[in-house]
């Protein structure tokens, strides 16, 4: 920003004594929280005086800071005065409000020592300092907590060309730089317990690991039961534990409880731990045979994702451990099985297995089963009703998993092969396993995936949104695909949706700073094009080698005007009815990454009411398996067809890629262009289509910020009067029905019309009860018309 917010020659704004100079006070009254606590604060202590008094280049600074979306603090003189905008309230938790207009040395005491040097070299200097992910201890919820901002000190200059503030922009990135580190952590464990033989090995290999994440796992101790069922310690890091922790660790286990205290394990704790160790159970074959005890930093929130994080380091161990086991008792069957072990999920290994089975003992029929998983390989020839032989297929602890069902030639009374079979058997069991063990492992993947997605999309008035994502399933590692939805200050939706190039952390955590990143840019105000512009020399900068295709569009649902750019991604199409075209037909700029000084230019167009975009992914057109031109004119044909929501749009063009093995994520957008007031919907006479009914008149309602009481009071009326036009009507002309909803002036009027007449009311039974419940819920009125009925509700919604 610039650095001479005041003006040259600027001076002070003057006003009646006790009045605020009307821009001062057209500041304040627009600044939210902030500028209401500002404008009603006793200045009459302070240094500054009354803000009639202040210099220009304050009042500026002031104003930009109430204006502006971003996380902005700023301190101003010698004693650094603290304001700060409602933005950046959440960054500084339980010091808000204390804090304002107060020197920071006072509230900012527990980081003052890396704090006041980056402000004084600031104001010493006059020059900019930016950082990214910088760190900060700050007491906010009660304890010291560790935390991470990309930061931006800028000198504030007065009339006199001096350095009168410091003006900070902040972005605070604790959430994504944890996710980060612990995703690399998670992955570095995997990695390094991919080989590993004895317990030690594996103990020892678990804690270099952990030792390395101190700030997340201050110590750790890996405990597995020897021959004797003793625990013996395989690995620690952190600190030693005494010789009393076997038996506390014990009784512990014993008594399943979660925690001990951190003294009973370890005899000089970190300084960093806390008071109690988390105890998590190490598994194998569904038996625990260890148990990890890992410290818990007091630096960091105990929050249920950081205890999701420590039980998935115990899971990544456990699998180690129960992979070791496995590997011992493949080796005995390793030269026969080499067709079994290539196969990865559960229906991989049944088919695999049918046909091994079937040419192994040259039988004419061979059936396997495991859970609802069902495989039938058939030679050809005769087969008795009854099997020949039936084995159990079991896993490394006996539990049944599934059977092998083996017919053999009639005139074959050999059973010379019935080892061979047995053995096989055995090795199909372990490697269901194996496969279950993958699946797990895929959905942490899926689930670490979807944590760096939105959790739900906002609803705006005038526009539907609705999105899915789909993992591969041909492998355990992190995507890079992502989508982002938000809504800018000015009523504007933003739809952006983009694929990092590779898998693994690596994309992940270049996808979750490229979404961070483009939020922020466009959030500041920058147009889609330049926040591409932007972000393109954002990753220059970082010199990581990342490479990704993105596409941003932002929507005006009042009057329809769209604005997007494109780095290197797929064009949306653009659906009219059954006129399904792309958003663009041309490269409009390479991917982000690729050139370094590549500038994106923004389009504009319009988006008329009932127009819809579909965003996605490569994977959607790769995973049709087939060339890149009939794949998207398939596509195409699939978008055209008829669906009354996006998500029905969404459902259908991912119908084809869902429910088969992919190698590549899917990430499907989708947005309607609707009117802002009303909708309306002509669906079945069918129940089954009530939920659609819900889903839309749901989606309306929030996007007009209707609280949950009206909310739930006018689906379940709606919803009621739908159901009664769907049940009652005697000879319809049509087998549908029409609802319309509109909100004016804090107003909800439904209209429900059906095109019958009513059955007469016999005063018995339950029917009739239903415009009852809708009467009680709102205004109500029926009324019969030669092409049907009508039901209209009316309610007024609560302030």
């Amino acid at each position: 920003m610039s650095s001479a917010l005041g003006g040259a020659g600027a001076g002070r704004l003057r006003a009646a004594d006790g009045e605020l100079p009307p821009p001062l006070a057209a500041m304040f009254a627009d600044g939210g929280e902030m500028g209401r606590r500002l404008a009603t604060f006793d200045w009459s202590g302070t240094p500054l005086g009354h803000p009639r008094d202040w210099p220009a280049a304050l009042v500026g600074a002031v104003g930009m800071m109430l204006a502006s979306s971003a996380q902005i603090v700023m301190f101003w003189g010698d004693e650094q005065l603290a304001f700060y905008n409602d933005a950046y309230r959440p960054t500084i938790g339980g010091k808000h409000p204390d804090v304002l207009c107060r020197p920071a040395r006072t509230h900012w005491a527990e980081t003052w020592d890396v704090l006041a040097p980056l402000l004084e070299g600031v104001r010493r200097t006059g020059r900019s300092y930016h950082a990214e992910d910088h760190p900060f201890l700050i007491d906010r919820h009660g304890f010291l907590e560790q935390t991470y901002f990309t930061v931006s000190y800028d000198p504030i200059r007065v009339a006199d060309g001096s350095v009168g503030g410091v003006f900070c922009i902040v972005n605070e990135t604790t959430g994504r730089v944890l996710g980060e580190r612990r995703l690399r952590l998670l992955a570095e464990l995997g990695t390094e317990l991919a080989d590993v033989g004895t317990a030690a090995a594996l103990g020892g290999a678990a804690a270099t690991v952990l030792d390395r994440y101190r700030a997340d796992v201050p110590f750790a101790q890996i405990w597995l039961r020897d021959d004797a069922k003793r625990l013996t310690l395989a690995g620690g890091s952190g600190g030693v534990p005494p010789v009393t922790a076997e038996a506390v660790l014990d009784r512990a286990l014993g008594d399943s409880r979660r925690s001990a205290p951190v003294s009973d394990l370890l005899d000089t704790p970190p300084a960093e731990a806390g008071d109690r160790a988390l105890l998590l159970p190490i598994t194998a074959t569904n038996q625990t045979v260890g148990a990890l005890v890992v410290g818990v930093s007091d630096r960091l929130p105990s929050t249920e994702g950081y205890h999701d994080f420590l039980d998935l380091v115990a899971v990544q161990i456990s699998r180690a451990v129960e992979r070791g086991q496995v590997v011992r008792r493949l080796r005995l069957l390793a030269d026969a099985a080499v067709a079994v072990n290539t196969a990865r999920s559960t229906a991989d290994v049944l088919r695999v297995a049918a046909r091994h089975a079937l040419d192994l003992v040259d039988a004419v029929r061979v059936l396997i089963t495991a859970g609802e998983h069902r495989v039938e390989a058939d030679a050809g020839g005769d087969a008795a009703a009854d099997p020949s032989l039936v084995l159990a297929l079991a896993d490394t602890g006996d539990a049944p998993l599934g059977e092998l069902r083996v017919w053999r030639p009639p005139t074959d009374g050999a059973r010379t092969d019935d080892a061979a079979l047995t053995q096989l058997a055995r090795l199909v069991g372990v490697r269901l396993e194996n496969a279950q063990l993958f699946e797990a492992e895929h959905r942490v993947a899926t689930t670490l995936q979807h944590s760096l997605l939105p959790r739900s999309l906002p609803q705006l008035a005038g526009a539907l949104v609705a999105s899915r994502y789909l993992p591969g399933t041909t492998d355990v590692e992190v995507g890079g695909d992502w989508y982002d939805v938000m809504v800018l200050d000015e009523r504007e939706l933003v739809l952006v949706i983009g694929d990092v190039v590779g898998k693994g952390v690596q994309a992940a955590a270049a996808m979750g700073q490229l979404r961070n990143a483009l939020r922020a840019y466009l959030l500041e105000g920058y147009g889609p094009g330049e926040s591409l512009t932007r972000l393109n020399r954002l990753v220059g900068s970082t010199g990581h080698n990342s490479f990704a295709t993105v596409v941003c569009l932002l929507f005006h649902p009042d009057t329809g005007r769209v604005r997007y750019a494109s780095a290197g991604h797929p064009s949306p199409l653009l659906i009219g009815g059954e006129e399904v075209t792309l958003l663009y037909d041309r490269a409009l700029g390479p991917p982000v990454g690729a050139v370094a000084d590549a500038a994106y230019r923004s389009i504009e167009g319009e988006l008329p009411v009932g127009g819809r975009i579909l965003f996605y992914t490569d994977g959607l057109i790769e995973e049709r398996q087939l060339d890149l031109d009939e794949a998207l004119a398939q596509l195409r044909a699939d978008a055209a067809g008829p669906s009354e929501h996006v998500a029905d749009l969404i459902d259908t063009v991912l119908g084809r890629v869902e429910g088969r093995p992919r190698r590549d994520d899917v990430a499907v957008l989708a947005l309607e262009a609707a009117e802002p007031h009303r909708f309306s919907l002509r669906l079945p006479a069918d129940p089954t289509r009530l939920s659609l009914l819900r889903k839309r008149l749901e989606d309306f309602l929030v996007a007009h910020d209707v609280g949950e009481t009206d909310l739930f009071d006018l689906t379940v009326a709606i919803s009621e009067a739908a159901a009664n036009a769907i049940e009652h009507p005697v000879d319809p002309a049509e087998p549908t029905i029409g609802v319309e909803v509109a909100i004016e002036d804090r107003t909800v009027v439904a209209t429900v019309r059906d095109s019958g007449r009513w059955r007469e009311s016999t005063g018995t039974g339950f029917r009739g009860r239903g415009l009852a419940l809708i009467r009680a819920l709102g205004e109500l009125s029926v009324g019969r018309t030669p092409t049907g009925t009508e039901v209209t509700l009316r309610r007024r919604l609560q302030e």
